[in-house]
């Protein structure tokens, strides 16, 4: 018999709040987390429009110089930071 796992349903406040946050590890956490969910990172949460936000720019550095960060989310900040630094 297949079991089937049941995922967690998403929760937007608890995502908004954590990668907010000021702690950079929660920050990292919800970003992997949602990565690892949705295949993107939840940009849309910050206010890009005059250059990239500090915090999201912070995380994604973080995430960059990580070791551990898979291959795949590394090709995913490629393409976030050449999207966020686009002209609009």
């Amino acid at each position: 018999m297949n079991v089937i796992k049941k995922v967690d349903k998403f929760n937007f406040q608890k995502l908004k709040m954590d990668a907010t946050s000021e702690d950079p590890a929660v920050r990292k956490n919800i970003f992997i987390e949602y990565f690892e969910r949705f295949e993107e990172f939840p940009s849309y949460l910050f206010d890009n429009s005059q250059g990239i936000d500090k915090l999201l720019f912070d995380t994604i550095q973080d995430l960059t110089n990580d070791s551990k960060t898979s291959d795949n989310m590394q090709k995913g900040i490629t393409i976030l930071m050449s999207r966020l630094s686009s002209p609009r």
